[in-house]
């Protein structure tokens, strides 16, 4: 046994001497500790860490100024986006009511031609067109055909496409006259524009004749159907018809020229 185990294990040595021994014993320890150039204390590294992650979580919030341009830059793109989509929509209606007007067209056409008989396509102001059959007399007629209404608009035109000429703007390249929106030979005895399709194709009129179940009713008519929204050039659309032949075209307005 030692000779400080044997002092330390002495009956009558006081308990306050083997304390004092006792931190003598640490305190040299923690000094050859901290002299070792490999050892850092754990207090200070949990410290700068607390520092990093302190620093970071004031770095991750945004100032005022970057909230304020982000919503200006928000606000300016939904404004962009709102004009984009509202003239994508016009135009898809301007598409729309001229395909109606072509449909109409060539479906008169098509049953002039299968079933033998005159059809009149009638074109009613604002957005209206009906399609008749010309059945002969003491001929039982078949069922009538539903009016189309240009956008589906059976109520009314706000916001929907109808027969407009727009003022300014010139002749289709056919040529056929831009006087009015629904430019052809109006029957005798007035009332809403009519023309028919003959058992040939062609497509007729007359300003002398009232009606067209008239034999013998032949006279060509070349005619433009105007549409659009008024005061939106952009929705600028004509539908052409060769009276010869009753071939029909479709054009748009681009700004500039009238386009097929």
């Amino acid at each position: 046994m030692s000779s400080l185990q044997a002092q330390r294990h002495t009956p009558n040595r006081p308990v306050s001497i083997y304390l004092q021994e006792t931190y003598a014993q640490l305190t040299y320890g923690l000094a050859l500790a901290f002299s070792s150039n490999n050892w850092t204390c754990p207090f200070s590294v949990l410290s700068e860490q607390s520092m990093t992650q302190r620093a970071k979580n004031r770095q991750s919030g945004f100032t005022l100024v970057e909230v304020i341009v982000v919503a200006g830059i928000v606000m300016v793109l939904s404004a962009m986006a709102i004009v984009l989509t509202q003239g994508t929509v016009q135009n898809y209606k301007a598409n729309t009511a001229s395909g109606e007007v072509v449909a109409q067209l060539r479906l008169a056409r098509e049953l002039s031609i299968s079933k033998r008989r005159n059809v009149r396509i009638d074109f009613t102001p604002p957005n209206k067109i009906q399609v008749t059959v010309e059945y002969l007399n003491g001929e039982t007629p078949g069922p009538a055909i539903t009016p189309v209404y240009l956008n589906d608009a059976d109520q009314g035109v706000s916001g929907t496409c109808q027969y407009y000429v727009f003022p300014g703007l010139p002749d289709t390249p056919m040529g056929f006259g831009n006087t009015s929106a629904i430019d052809l030979a109006q029957p005798g005895g007035g009332g809403t524009w009519a023309v028919m399709f003959t058992t040939s194709g062609a497509l007729v009129g007359t300003s002398a004749l009232a009606g067209f179940s008239v034999i013998g009713n032949s006279n060509p008519v070349n005619a433009t159907i105007f549409i659009g929204m008024p005061g939106v050039n952009s929705t600028a659309r004509a539908v052409t018809v060769l009276g010869a032949t009753g071939r029909v075209r479709t054009y748009s307005w681009d700004g500039t020229l009238w386009r097929e």
